[in-house]
């Protein structure tokens, strides 16, 4: 059974769900439907997210019918993460030859982003933005979701080194140029990973657009609670695939999220500040717009 030779590797909330929906469309890209397995850090990540796959059998199962494509690879923003105990496992499991590739979003606008769709998707997420940062220490030493590490996730540098380092093709797309020119950033990437840039590709649809909240507490209640309500919904959604009714009830029953307090971000961009200017150092962009 073939196994990865390419690795989107992070960071979360920067579009990687997009890069995957457009990268499967190539003939000759192979991914696997369980988008994130997570395996080169399960034992970092269990139970801390909702999947994941810990069984080296399973994960080869994973890639059953990549055979023949040029491109095999999986998604796991994770990996960025808990960066030490991926490259090593990555390493160990698929050689230093792997291809690595990530997306890096601003680490101002990313916190802000996950804390808005942490709160509309996950009921465990019950504080203000400003509140959900002052707890972040403390959330990390309990169970709750690892996406809820705002400011954490968004520290770029060292694992951007790490795989720079470690790995002799490494791939820095980031969110700027891909929000700028979307087909040009996927051509890039088909480039990357040896295949043909210029086969056609729908880049009409986008993947967990964040950005918006519930309109009150009831309809957040009754989508994210367990009810009859929201059963009943779930058996509709499936059956009409999700994608109309999510829109309907989206455009109906929320609202746009809020803009970032402005001494909050301020704060983030302090708080940021010192990895951001070793980032750009570590990959020779020119970061400075991200400290305004």
């Amino acid at each position: 059974m073939p196994l990865p030779n390419f690795l989107l590797v992070g960071a979360a909330k920067s579009a990687t769900r997009s890069l995957y929906n457009y990268m499967i469309q190539h003939p000759d890209v192979f991914m696997p439907k369980l988008k994130e397995p997570q395996f080169f850090v399960a034992a970092q990540v269990q139970n801390r997210i909702q999947k994941w796959v810990d069984d080296e059998t399973q994960y080869r199962a994973l890639f059953a019918g990549s055979e023949g494509k040029k491109a095999i690879g999986e998604a796991s923003v994770m990996y960025l993460f808990f960066y030490r105990e991926a490259v090593e496992n990555i390493k160990k499991y698929l050689g230093n030859e792997i291809k690595i590739l990530m997306i890096l979003r601003n680490p101002v606008e990313r916190a802000y982003s996950a804390y808005n769709f942490v709160r509309v998707n996950n009921p465990e997420e019950k504080y203000s933005f400003e509140s959900a940062l002052e707890k972040e220490d403390e959330r990390f030493k309990s169970e709750v979701s690892l996406f809820m590490q705002y400011r954490k996730m968004g520290l770029y540098a060292d694992a951007v080194k790490s795989y720079l380092e470690s790995f002799k093709s490494v791939h820095i797309v980031w969110y700027d140029d891909f929000i700028k020119d979307v087909p040009g950033t996927i051509k890039s990437i088909f480039r990357f990973l040896s295949v043909n840039p210029d086969v056609n590709i729908d880049y009409n649809k986008r993947w967990n657009e964040g950005g918006w909240q519930w309109k009150n507490p009831v309809l957040r209640w009754l989508f994210m609670s367990d009810n009859p309500f929201k059963k009943a919904y779930k058996m509709f959604s499936k059956k009409k695939k999700g994608v109309r009714t999510n829109k309907f009830f989206r455009d109906n029953f929320a609202k746009k999220a809020e803009p970032m307090d402005s001494e909050t971000r301020k704060n983030l961009i302090e708080y940021f500040r010192s990895d951001i200017e070793k980032l750009s150092i570590v990959t020779g962009r020119d970061l400075s717009s991200w400290l305004e």
